[in-house]
């Protein structure tokens, strides 16, 4: 299995991205929303630190915690006082893989990938401002990598990141931007890896979420030419160091095989 660090740990290292920087519906449907979506970054939550971390007042934190938890979406934890997600986002997820990931033969693609490279292959997405990993397949060595299925990474570090962000749409990308915490050296490299990504087609990252861990990532788009997400190859770098070409070689292929998917070209 891939062994991976836990939230709490190294996406702490520099100030956090702001958790809610999209768009929300307006009144209850968006509170609503943005106290669920606290629990993709948490495990448990109480109403007062749902209260805190949104601004809602721990009054209304309290009804739409019952009727998300109605619904299905949000459940008791186990810990009095405590809520957790729901066993209906397991649904969610389920038909957001099938129709997203295995039908549109990602999933059969990224073992294919790992396959030949025998190293790990992971499909990922924007989400919010995190770098989400929605897929992914390991080599037959373990790989001590912070992406694995269901985990995320702010959206400005390494191959995967640099890729997505790269290619969102103009003001999707100002937006996500303006959301980083980052100071100014480190915002003006930001963006000068920005514009090297988008001018190579695809990002290398070495070591820049995990030690050791080196990284190539190629975008994938829809039919429309938008952002659907990004093809992923991590291998430790003293691997990746002696076949460097072939592990881009090999991930370029399979992004091309994505695109031409995805356009109907295939």
């Amino acid at each position: 299995m891939v062994e991976t660090e836990q939230d709490s740990g190294r996406g702490d290292e520099i100030a956090q991205p702001r958790q809610n920087s999209v768009l929300k519906p307006p009144g209850g449907l968006g509170r609503a929303l943005e106290i669920l979506l606290q629990f993709a970054s948490s495990q448990v939550l109480t109403a007062a630190q749902l209260s805190s971390r949104t601004g809602i007042p721990v009054s209304a934190v309290y009804r739409h915690l019952s009727a998300l938890t109605q619904s299905g979406l949000v459940t008791a934890a186990n810990n009095r006082g405590q809520f957790s997600a729901g066993p209906a986002t397991l649904r969610l997820a389920a038909n957001y893989r099938q129709e997203s990931i295995v039908t549109s033969h990602i999933s059969t693609k990224l073992r294919q990938l790992s396959d030949e490279t025998q190293e790990l292959a992971a499909y990922l997405v924007v989400s919010g401002n995190k770098a989400l990993c929605v897929e992914a397949f390991e080599g037959p060595q373990m790989l001590r990598c912070s992406y694995s299925a269901g985990r995320a990474q702010p959206l400005y570090r390494g191959a995967s990141a640099l890729s997505l962000l790269a290619n969102l749409p103009a003001t999707e990308q100002t937006e996500a931007m303006s959301a980083l915490t980052l100071d100014g050296k480190d915002y003006e490299e930001l963006r000068r890896d920005l514009e090297i990504t988008a001018a190579r087609g695809f990002a290398i990252s070495q070591g820049a979420v995990d030690p050791g861990v080196w990284g190539v990532s190629f975008p994938i788009f829809d039919g429309s030419g938008r952002l659907t997400g990004t093809l992923s190859t991590m291998a430790p770098s003293v691997r990746a160091i002696r076949s460097e070409k072939r592990l881009i070689s090999a991930t370029r292929a399979a992004a091309i095989i994505l695109n031409s998917a995805e356009n109907g070209t295939s």
